[in-house]
């Protein structure tokens, strides 16, 4: 079991920190190998079955990364910041996690794509919606006590024929206790049958959205597409 301090940590927390103006301190992000990872998360309370495939997890103030995925730490420290399931819905906070990490990497080890379909709609449907980008809707939802009632409140203001209570339950992060295997930003390099992500709010008023299975495959979640109503641009 290896155990030793992420790259760039210190380099990438600071930058994060100027992007979204929350601060960074007391964050310990280390590398761990499989083993290291599973003792880790059987301790904080997972099932073995459910530390197959995951390379990003965190508890408490630390982050653990799997020692052959140095290129998720961006998107795990973008998590710490206040960006993630446990303070919004899990789509949500996915793909506005990846859009900010897209817009601060420098230098190509810093991050590989991954949740590509939650990226997308994040892009090009979310952040046109409330006129803001990644890094200042980010900003804002680390900032917010409540980041489900602050983006419904924003989404509303910016259409009024939303459901605004509609939006905000939709929003809503994972329960206490309660984590999917989502929560962990499971991505690696086989398939986790029946996982379960969250969906995307529904901000054009038509059909319903579904639950959407995760697949791990390469290194890169598969996110399921078919989502034309939701994923397209809005005007």
């Amino acid at each position: 079991m290896i155990d030793r301090a992420c790259p760039l940590q210190d380099e990438l927390s600071h930058r994060i920190e100027g992007a979204l103006k929350v601060p960074m301190r007391n964050v310990s992000c280390r590398l761990v190998d499989g083993d290291g990872m599973r003792n880790v998360m059987q301790h904080a309370g997972w099932a073995k079955d459910d530390t197959v495939g995951v390379v990003g997890f965190q508890v408490g103030k630390n982050v653990y990364v799997r020692e052959d995925t140095p290129w998720t730490v961006l998107h795990e420290l973008v998590h710490k910041a206040g960006v993630n399931a446990d303070r919004l819905n899990r789509y949500v906070a996915e793909g506005l996690t990846e859009a900010i990490a897209i817009s601060l990497k420098r230098r190509p080890q810093e991050h590989r794509p991954t949740y590509p379909t939650e990226t997308r709609w994040v892009q090009e449907v979310l952040l046109p919606k409330v006129g803001m980008s990644a890094t200042e809707l980010g900003t804002l939802l680390a900032k917010s006590s409540s980041p489900p009632r602050e983006l419904a409140r924003l989404l509303v203001e910016r259409d009024p024929n939303l459901d605004r209570t509609r939006l905000e339950r939709e929003l809503q992060p994972q329960k206490p206790e309660r984590p999917s295997i989502g929560s962990a930003c499971a991505r690696g390099k086989r398939t986790i049958a029946g996982s379960r992500i969250g969906f995307p709010p529904r901000l054009d008023g038509e059909g319903e959205a579904p639950w959407m299975g995760l697949a791990l495959a390469g290194t890169a979640v598969l996110g399921a597409l078919g989502l034309p109503s939701l994923v397209r641009r809005l005007s």
